[in-house]
């Protein structure tokens, strides 16, 4: 039996998580029940096939319908505090992910405004006390713009990254489809000022790209975004595995030092990728082309996965050795937007304390 990539105390990390794709489908279910909400399943298990995609799915417009349910179920300030909650403690106790920050959009997650944004926010902040409380991690919060949103809603989300910038959001992105009627490539230029806005104040910036395009006929629009979105001047990309295919576009990423957050499980499940082989040959040629690589699940529950088994499955087909997978590993707990504590949760309260009471 070959060598475990970790042994079970290994403090893992995971950057690429979405909170509509980490909360395990009992908790969901739940959730839509107190907060009655109508759900188009009778049965648990109905709902359980529908909330996942374990069995692949239709790209990535599958995979947005997915959670548009679960983004709907989220739609109050307790669903999300639960739900950012649930991912935290979970992670420590299931893969024991010291650093772990979580990426949602409070936007579709307010019934079209009828939800306080900032409300919304704050109940995430408050779970990632909690959490940093009860276990020995280091949590942040990743607030995503939409592709499919105006400008003046995407520039909302990055105020709200800004005002919690020092109480628990840590960086931004974007994702989602893109505008209804127009394919690739989207306008990430367009971006600029809201990213350098976030920037300037401190915030990371990592925006989904190159996830798309690797079996099109012409890839070229996709490689494009991917250009422009390096040209912006990130720190991490969401996927970027298109860089395998255009070694120019390779050169760029490998000389700028910006990380690709890879999600093997989730290329393979939205058909990004045709099958392993392919998987191996697109990681093993960004490895060997000098990109940073981290490995991240995307969302455990929904994509049917966990943290421990992507950098499993990456070792056994080839694409990374397993002192690659432990430096990717390594490499996420650096370049983490999540900045490192600077207090230990629980110090001190086995001390007497005497409290005068006038």
């Amino acid at each position: 039996m070959p060598n475990p990539v970790f042994d079970d105390s290994d403090h893992l990390a995971e950057v690429h998580a979405h909170l509509g794709g980490g909360v395990d489908a009992s908790a969901m279910w739940e959730l839509a029940h107190e907060q009655g909400i109508k759900v188009p399943f009778e049965d648990y298990w109905e709902f359980e096939a529908a909330t996942n995609v374990r069995g692949g799915t239709s790209g990535l417009s599958g995979l947005d319908a997915v959670y548009h349910l679960t983004e709907l179920i989220q739609s109050s300030p307790d669903a999300v505090f639960r739900s950012v909650h649930g991912m935290l403690a979970g992670g420590y106790r299931s893969q024991r992910i010291t650093t772990h920050e979580i990426r949602f959009n409070p936007a579709k997650r307010n019934r079209g405004g009828e939800r306080d944004l900032d409300a919304i926010v704050l109940a995430a902040v408050h779970a990632v006390d909690r959490a940093v409380l009860e276990y020995p991690i280091r949590a942040g919060l990743v607030l995503m713009m939409d592709r499919a949103f105006a400008p003046d809603l995407n520039a909302a989300i990055v105020e709200r990254a800004i005002r919690f910038r020092n109480r628990g959001v840590v960086g931004i992105d974007i994702g989602g489809p893109r505008p209804a009627g127009s394919g690739a490539p989207y306008s990430y230029a367009d971006l600029r000022p809201l990213v350098e806005r976030a920037r300037n104040a401190g915030l990371g910036v990592t925006l989904h790209a190159g996830e798309e395009g690797l079996s099109a006929a012409d890839p070229s629009p996709y490689i494009d975004e991917m250009n422009q979105v390096l040209d912006l001047g990130v720190d991490r990309i969401g996927h970027g595995i298109i860089a395998a295919l255009d070694a120019g576009l390779l050169a760029r990423v490998a000389e700028s030092e910006v990380v690709l957050e890879l999600c093997p499980t989730s290329n393979l499940r939205t058909g990004a990728v045709r099958d392993e082989n392919q998987l191996a040959e697109i990681v093993f040629d960004l490895q060997s082309g000098g990109a940073q690589l981290v490995v991240a699940t995307d969302g455990p529950e929904m994509i049917g996965t966990r943290l421990r088994q992507e950098h499993a499955r990456l070792v056994r087909l080839g694409a990374l050795t397993r002192e690659q997978a432990r430096e990717a590993n390594a490499r996420a707990h650096r370049v983490a937007f999540t900045r490192p504590l600077d207090w230990t949760p629980n110090a001190g309260l086995d001390q007497k304390v005497d409290v005068p009471l006038d």
